[in-house]
């Protein structure tokens, strides 16, 4: 979701106009049985060997952006929980996230190929799953690091919104040592039929004036245990519910000083879990997540705002987030730009029993 917000420069009468992009959603750490479990061979359940051939040869590639195969993956514990693959034909570089010029992503779409064109604009489901942003830390295994799942609407690039279905990520060795990016996504969550498609894209933007990007071939493939992963999914919930006493953490943000619509509310959103977090995107170069403890506020954790401050609709990727298991209050503090005022949003934080329907 997107909120457009006025920000009062501190020195001009002119208005700037940014967007502030919030999206709140709960992190399950740990309540999933298998969320952070790593298995051997025979704890697979289903792995296709997908053999992706190439759909271009990587001329006017930076190196380091060739795409070498993908790769599916499904193991016993969690039948609904998905692991993909893009496997780079060389290593990456030590923090290939942050700050790089890189930019990939996975495509999962169904009904059929190309249904994503502007031409054809009729898919019936319609994914990416983008690259983190600057992260904390790069795990080599499944770990509390993740990002979110993309959703466009019938076509590539249209209404795109960050779902609340969250993908852990992590770098790994497949033929060269740290050359796959992987990532988990649930099947129930997003809706993937039996039968979807995929493929993934990469690049590298140097400031070179042609950008090259690397595709895949488009895959389509049969997942054979689909009905297992609704079983499973229904398990997890349950389990995750019972570990929680069926409430639900809520989130919900006011806009304060700094923006010229103060008070504006930014949606509650509420999920079964023991922790909540917020993802927002400044122009500001720095941003404080602040608890009020002790009759003052307290810096929580420091984070640096987008670069050149521009903040693109529907891309989680140029996001930082914040989470805590905590039920306190919080603010988030942006500033480091003479230019603007520094800007406060005022974020609530409780737990609720879930209303019937």
């Amino acid at each position: 979701m997107c909120h457009h917000v006025n920000k009062k420069p501190a020195y001009t009468i002119s208005m700037f106009q940014k967007v502030l992009k919030v999206s709140i959603l709960s992190l399950f750490v740990s309540l999933l049985p298998s969320s952070f479990q790593s298995a051997n061979a025979v704890d697979v359940l289903w792995n296709p060997g997908i053999g992706n051939d190439l759909s271009s040869n990587g001329a006017g590639l930076v190196p380091g952006a060739g795409i070498r195969n993908t790769g599916l993956l499904v193991y016993k514990s969690n039948p609904d929980e998905l692991v993909m693959k893009i496997i780079m034909t060389d290593s990456f570089e030590d923090k290939p996230f942050s700050g790089k010029g890189r930019n990939m992503a996975m495509w999962i779409y169904w009904p059929k190929d190309y249904c994503w064109s502007k031409e054809s604009t009729n898919c019936d489901g319609l994914f990416t799953i983008g690259q983190p942003f600057n992260p904390s830390s790069y795990p080599s295994a499944k770990s509390s690091e993740y990002v979110f799942a993309q959703k466009h609407t019938k076509a590539s690039n249209v209404d795109v919104k960050p779902t609340t279905c969250k993908a852990p990520w992590w770098v790994e060795s497949t033929y060269k040592t740290r050359d796959t990016w992987s990532f988990a996504i649930s099947i129930t969550c997003l809706g993937i039929p039996k039968d979807f498609n995929f493929y993934a894209f990469s690049q590298i933007d140097i400031g070179q004036k042609d950008v090259a990007t690397d595709f895949t071939s488009i895959q389509t493939i049969t997942y054979p245990f689909h009905e297992l992963a609704a079983i499973a999914a229904a398990k997890n919930a349950q389990t995750s519910a019972t570990v929680s006493d069926g409430k639900q953490v809520c989130v919900s943000g006011t806009t304060g000083a700094g923006y010229d619509l103060k008070g504006d509310f930014l949606s509650e959103i509420c999920s079964e879990s023991n922790s909540w977090e917020y993802i927002v995107c400044v122009a500001h170069p720095k941003s404080d997540l602040q608890v009020f403890r002790n009759k003052k506020w307290q810096k929580v954790k420091t984070v640096k705002g987008v670069k050149d401050g521009t903040c693109n609709d529907g891309i989680v990727s140029y996001s930082f987030t914040f989470n805590s298991p905590l039920l306190e209050k919080y603010r988030i503090k942006s500033y480091g730009d003479k230019k603007y005022l520094t800007s406060y949003i005022d974020l609530k934080i409780s737990r609720k029993v879930p209303t019937s329907t």
